[in-house]
C-alpha cells in the first residue's frame, strides 16, 4: 500500500487518466473530488461488498421459496412465476 499525504486543494494522479483532489478535510472526513474515464467504475468498497453480500444471499434462496413467499403476502395477478428476488421486488413495489 502506498500513503501519501496530501493537503485540501492539492491533486495526486493514478496513471494518466486518473486524477483525484482532495476537496475538503473536515476532522476525520475527507471530500474527494475524482475524474477519470466513463469507463472507469468509482464506488464506495462498502457499497461493493454489500452488493456481493446480497447477491451470494439471495442466490441461496430456492425458488420455489420465492414464489411460496409472494403466494404468503398475496402478491397474485402477476403474468410470470417469480423466478428470483428481483421479479418478487418489482412486482411488491407495483403492488404497494
Amino acid at each position: 500500500m502506498l500513503v501519501m499525504r496530501r493537503r485540501a486543494g492539492e491533486r495526486l494522479l493514478i496513471g494518466e487518466a486518473i486524477e483525484i483532489e482532495i476537496l475538503e478535510i473536515c476532522g476525520s472526513r475527507v471530500r474527494l473530488g475524482i475524474v477519470a474515464p466513463d469507463s472507469v467504475l468509482i464506488q464506495r468498497k462498502e457499497a461493493k461488498l454489500t452488493r456481493e453480500q446480497n447477491i451470494t444471499a439471495a442466490a441461496s434462496v430456492q425458488r420455489q421459496s420465492i414464489s411460496s413467499l409472494v403466494d404468503k403476502l398475496g402478491m397474485h395477478g402477476m403474468e410470470q412465476p417469480v423466478k428470483n428476488l428481483t421479479d418478487a421486488a418489482a412486482v411488491s413495489s407495483k403492488s404497494t
